[in-house]
């Protein structure tokens, strides 16, 4: 009898120390959201924009020098950034097809939508396009950015590691939020 209320006192005493315990779902790992604040970008390159804090803007190989990646560390993201002058070699009409080309011609049979979005400020004379892909594809978010007459810019979103869209979808819609904001406050140098 002893043995048996020793035991129970012992179980008593395990199961009321773990107050806290909270059972979480498998394979989800916890998440844990920085609080949202922004810097401007400092480069050479013709533009400027905001970024989150907890990113960092890397340079992108040493050929193409306004080519940079946009890394969210805390979630292992990339937004792949590249800016290309408008001239006689690169117009505005083959940029804009070719960013249309990178979104829809690798993406059509995997994604279950592809939604376009116009990009346009009269006041700041910048206009551009984004894209949406919902469904399983490599990279949810493109867009691109242009004066029209001089500078155009391009990004790309992906997660670094093959993930399932239903599980970084919460971390996909914090990080949208920053990208959108990297967006509203893109500016090209003059």
């Amino acid at each position: 009898m002893k043995i048996k209320i020793g035991t129970l006192m012992c179980i008593i005493v395990l199961f009321s120390a773990c107050q806290d315990y909270l059972p979480k779902p498998h394979a989800y790992p916890r998440v844990v959201y920085p609080i949202k604040e922004y810097m401007q970008t400092i480069s050479d390159c013709p533009f400027t924009f905001e970024t989150p804090v907890y990113s960092k803007l890397v340079p992108y190989g040493s050929e193409n020098n306004c080519w940079y990646n946009l890394e969210y560390t805390p979630f292992d993201a990339t937004l792949h950034l590249s800016y290309v002058p408008i001239n006689s070699t690169a117009d505005l009409d083959s940029l804009a097809e070719d960013a249309y080309r990178m979104v829809f011609k690798p993406h059509l049979q995997r994604a279950e939508e592809i939604i376009e979005r116009e990009i346009s400020d009269s006041t700041t004379g910048l206009f551009g396009m984004i894209y949406d892909l919902e469904g399983k594809t490599a990279t949810p978010f493109n867009f691109y950015i242009t004066d029209g007459k001089e500078n155009f810019f391009r990004g790309s979103f992906y997660f670094n590691k093959n993930t399932k869209r239903d599980s970084v979808l919460p971390i996909y819609h914090f990080l949208n939020e920053d990208i959108m904001r990297s967006i509203v406050t893109f500016r090209f140098k003059e």
